[in-house]
């Protein structure tokens, strides 16, 4: 059977084995980050696309507004832009979110099969493992339930490195390489660079230990046009850097949040152990188990020939450096640079480790010395087990089913395996897969969390039941104390599910911030507030009079009753009106239009405004003033922003709260501001010029192929002794 048919095949069967957590449970792919940041922001892109526009910042998004900045949008991602307009015609986020995820788990398990493949797994274990390591812990869990960037990253790595490594063999040409490395960094990820770095770094010591020098002067020109990729994805975040709270993560430290140990990898083929590391606020145990991964991967350990690693040390040598280098991370420090949280690198340690198992399996299962194996295996997964209780006892009813389940499937594998062969051995592995991702689907999180299973769902539902919302909303709540029937309607709603509304909210989701404002509103970077923002917002601004709330031509405020009690049932200050008054909040509309037109917000005496013309990245105010003075816009002083006055320019200056303000002077004029985000021009064009150099050299490697270089080829295959391949029978 042709090898494309069966990669079509593992991704195909794939859908439906990654289809199970979303038909047990509909919210298993939405939570985290995915309705909080994600899902919203890509079902509102999708329609911008739709209408002709290209979203690079958005100022009505404030501080979350820096599309091209946050990196982690992949505007540049040509498949992730496609899927935004796919998530667009959804109304059910939910499913939305299931269907782009479920879809890059499908590609991951591709891009693995081919990996395991390129390294001399044969074809059965190859797909027992494509379908076992995206089922694992972490990927499920995090990844693919909440941080669907981290996912998309280790997808396109996985690619990446096939296509690298199956290059410097001279099977394939060198675009296909630079292509993946593009969709990898694209994704906005910095662990996907990271990624290239490692496996490049790891196929480079192989090439040299076999002295293949001229490969690598190639290869190194080919990772050189990846990583000049690298500019369009992060130039804008680097040049926005200052005016962000990001500016001081870039630091070597220990906090211990999110730091495996080493026994929890020991314990990775448990299905029910709950790692006992520092998490989010404040806990010291995972809900799930986030360094899970494969429940036959421990237990077979005893049963693999690893004597066959002697006949194909060489061949192995990147897999042993890229697992090595991921090992020592995996147990590195919280932060690392400006890499944090090392539990985000198990995957792609597992990703390596996969290859390696699938290779160890290939050469097929050790045949003497039968009960004593056995006893071994039984042994490793009562210790899984034991590790599971002793850290979570409260859950022993799951402990114990899970271990005795995970002992059946050992036994039956490994009686299949004897009597019927390998085929039926890899169905009995994968089955068993499905069912312990289908257990902890069902039976994991081991704590119940109902906040998150009321979040809003549904794009319609949401725009119906909040009708008296208008213009600039502000929102002032505290999510900790937020219930679940505080949510589905659209009452209360955090980071970019604000975005369901239909209009301009300030608070909004964002990976860097906007310092001054999110400082000015006692904001964090989900839009929640202390208590003490609600009299900020009456509190003029500096140099300016204006109190904030009319700086940020707030039109409509939602009062959460549990964080501001003594507010929400009083009467509003003068200018405002109640419209909703509930359990939940409490929500205030201005009685009289504002008294700007676009996005300016205020002016110095003596300074009268006569027209905006007001677009996303630009602005034209036509002004009259008897003496010079000032105007405030609604707009954050991003890095980027210009201003003229008659084509004069001008400098752009910002307040306490980050809003930007330029100086008149007195008489008729128009003042123009226009954005541009930094670093864009040149990373379009350092993409462009890689794109131009990727295909020069394709183009090179090719009349190379076609005039007798394949004695590389020749050379490197005859190196590579296959795995002795009993799983092949």
């Amino acid at each position: 059977m042709p090898e494309w048919v069966l990669v079509l095949g593992v991704g195909l069967l794939a859908v439906l084995i990654f289809s199970i957590p979303y038909w047990i449970q509909p919210l298993f792919y939405y939570s985290g980050d995915n309705p909080e940041s994600f899902v919203p922001l890509w079902h509102h892109f999708g329609e911008q696309l739709r209408a002709g526009h290209w979203p690079m910042m958005d100022p009505s998004a404030w501080y979350g507004g820096n599309y091209a900045a946050e990196g982690e949008y992949s505007m540049w991602n040509p498949v992730e832009l496609a899927n935004y307009v796919v998530v667009s015609l959804f109304d059910n986020l939910a499913a939305a979110s299931a269907l782009v995820n479920i879809e890059f788990l499908a590609l991951l398990g591709m891009g693995l099969y081919l990996l395991c493949r390129e390294y001399g797994a044969t074809r059965v274990p190859a797909a027992v493992l494509a379908f076992a390591m995206p089922a694992g812990g972490f990927t499920l869990f995090y990844a693919a339930a909440g941080w669907p960037a981290e996912l998309m990253a280790l997808t396109w790595l996985a690619w990446f490195w096939w296509a690298a490594r199956r290059h410097v063999r001279g099977e394939l040409n060198p675009f296909v390489p630079f292509v993946f490395g593009v969709l990898a960094i694209t994704t906005g990820n910095p662990y996907a660079v990271l990624g290239i770095a490692i496996v490049s770094a790891g196929i480079c010591v192989e090439l040299a230990r076999q002295r293949n020098y001229r490969v690598i002067g190639g290869y190194v020109l080919l990772g050189v046009c990846v990583v000049a990729s690298a500019a369009i994805a992060f130039l804008p975040l680097r040049l926005a850097l200052p005016v962000t709270n990001r500016q001081s993560l870039a630091m070597i430290s220990n906090d211990m949040f999110l730091v495996p140990g080493i026994g929890d990898l020991l314990a990775s083929s448990a299905p029910t152990y709950l790692p006992g590391i520092v998490t989010w606020n404040g806990a010291v145990q995972e809900i799930v188990p986030s360094t899970y991964f494969a429940w036959f991967i421990m237990p077979l350990l005893p049963w693999l020939r690893f004597r066959a690693l002697r006949t194909a040390v060489r061949p192995l040598t990147s897999l042993f450096v890229i697992c090595g280098a991921y090992a020592l991370l995996v147990m590195g420090p919280s932060n690392l640079w400006l890499f944090r949280w090392p539990i985000r690198l198990v995957e792609n340690l597992y990703l390596g480790l996969a290859v390696l198992f699938a290779v160890l399996l290939s050469a097929g299962l050790a045949r003497d010395r039968i009960r004593r194996r056995a006893v071994a295996s039984a042994v490793l997964v009562a210790v899984g087990g034991y590790l599971s209780w002793a850290l979570s006892p409260q859950l022993y009813r799951k402990h114990v089913l899970a271990t005795v389940v995970v002992l059946a499937l050992v036994g039956a594998a490994l009686l299949v395996w004897r009597r019927y062969g390998t085929r039926p051995f890899g169905a009995v592995l994968v089955a068993g897969t499905v069912a312990i991702m289908a257990f902890q689907a069902a039976r994991l999180p081991a704590t119940t969390n109902s906040v998150i299973a009321g979040v809003p769902v549904s794009v319609a539902q949401v725009r119906q039941e909040t009708p008296f919302v208008r213009g600039t909303v502000l929102q002032l709540a505290d999510q900790t104390s937020v219930r679940a029937q505080d949510y589905p309607d659209g009452d209360l709603m955090f980071g970019n599910e604000n975005v369901l509304r239909g209009t301009e909210t300030i608070n909004r989701y964002s990976g860097i911030g906007f310092e001054k404002l999110n400082q000015a509103l006692c904001m964090t970077y989900k839009g929640q507030v202390c208590a003490d923002a609600y009299q900020r917002l009456w509190q003029p601004v500096d140099g300016t009079g204006v109190p904030l709330v009319d700086a940020l031509r707030v039109e409509t405020l939602i009062l959460q009753r549990r964080l501001l009690p003594d507010v929400v049932d009083g009467p509003p200050p003068p200018g405002w009106r109640v419209v909703a008054r509930d359990d939940a909040r409490t929500v205030w509309v201005r009685s009289a239009p504002l008294p700007y037109p676009g996005r300016v917000s205020g002016a110095s005496p003596g300074v009268e405004v006569l027209s905006s013309e007001n677009q996303p990245q630009s602005e034209t105010v036509s002004y009259r003033a008897l003496t010079g003075g000032r105007l405030l816009f609604a707009r954050l002083n991003w890095p980027g922003y210009t201003a003229t006055v008659d084509d004069a320019a001008v400098p752009v200056r910002d307040n306490n709260a980050g809003l930007l303000t330029v100086d008149v002077p007195p008489g008729d004029h128009i003042v123009r501001l226009s954005f541009t985000e930094p670093g864009l021009r040149l990373g379009a064009w350092a993409l462009g010029a890689a794109t131009v150099i990727a295909l020069g050299y394709t183009g090179f490697w090719w009349r190379r192929r076609r005039s007798g270089a394949g004695r590389r080829r020749e050379q490197w295959n005859a190196a590579e002794p296959s795995a002795n391949s009993e799983m092949s029978r």
